[in-house]
């Protein structure tokens, strides 16, 4: 059945572009090349950041708070030419200065995790981030005119930026439940419930991985100092292949956007992803490698 959304030719319009897909790209790399080149400090200010602390992205708590700020203050912008109550003027300044003052950190936010936006999706982040822009700058320009008590102009100043944050918030949208950035892309699994046999202990060499399925489920198998680690083999952020990641004492570093898991523990050492892997517990039995999921 053909979607007949309102919104959908937009959305192919954003997602086919190559212009905005290759210049999101290249923003996207230049933001992430320069945080690894600032190394272990600048690692930790992208983790608070991206939330890793926080166990899911920060980004989507702070736009509640300007999106909330800024459409309560609309409406009391309407109230307050409907019934010419200074007191409605005043709380609808109050809250577009709420609004404009955490949409800095919101928008810091998003640019951190922009920088390592899947690829599919750096079309669609773009056009978001420059709606948000638009919105941000127009808001400005209201507060400012309203503080010369030129409050006509803040008021048209305000419906653009109102207008056009429907869109960004829509674009916001889009990037999290059409394309998936953001949320945790490991599904819950019920594979290994009990001890499960999954390769042969001869066939895992001292740190070198090895990816074995179990019941269609991909596992990530690494020994350390004869310790034997499993965990998840795909990394929670954008499904990157962990096997193929850079490997450091119990430390994995996914190959797509570097994201650094604890092996250990499935624990997050590093965003971009802020959810943990799937944890498993081993042993060695008759020669064979068994594991059994550690359900948290």
């Amino acid at each position: 059945m053909e979607e007949t959304r309102l919104a959908k030719p937009i959305e192919d319009y954003i997602d086919n572009s190559e212009l905005l897909q290759e210049r999101g790209k290249q923003l996207a790399t230049v933001l992430h090349e320069l945080v690894l080149k600032g190394g272990q400090p600048a690692r930790q200010v992208a983790d608070l950041l991206h939330g890793t602390w926080l166990g899911h992205p920060l980004h989507p708590l702070l736009t509640d708070i300007v999106l909330g700020a800024w459409s309560i203050g609309a409406l009391f912008d309407v109230i307050s030419v409907l019934t010419r109550s200074s007191e409605a003027a005043k709380a609808a300044d109050s809250l577009l200065t709420i609004g404009t003052i955490a949409a800095v950190p919101t928008s810091i936010t998003g640019l951190a995790d922009f920088s390592t936006i899947p690829k599919p999706a750096a079309s669609a982040g773009l056009a978001h981030a420059i709606a948000m822009d638009i919105c941000l700058g127009a808001y400005l320009l209201s507060l400012r005119a309203r503080s010369k008590g030129k409050r006509g102009q803040g008021l048209a100043w305000s419906a653009l930026g109102m207008g056009v944050m429907t869109v960004g918030a829509y674009l916001g949208g889009h990037l999290v439940f059409g394309k998936r950035v953001g949320v945790n892309r490991l599904s819950d699994t019920d594979k290994a419930q009990s001890w499960t046999a999954v390769l042969a202990d001869g066939q895992l060499p001292e740190h070198e991985p090895k990816e074995v399925d179990v019941e269609g489920q991909p596992v990530l198998l690494y020994r350390h100092n004869g310790d034997i680690f499993a965990v998840s083999a795909t990394c929670p952020h954008a499904e990157g292949p962990l096997a193929k990641g850079e490997f450091n004492h119990h430390h994995v570093r996914c190959p797509w956007h570097d994201s650094v898991f604890n092996l250990a523990d499935g624990g997050v050492v590093h965003g971009p992803s802020t959810y943990p892997l799937a944890l498993y517990e081993t042993r060695v039995r008759q020669g064979q490698i068994e594991i059994k999921e550690i359900k948290r």
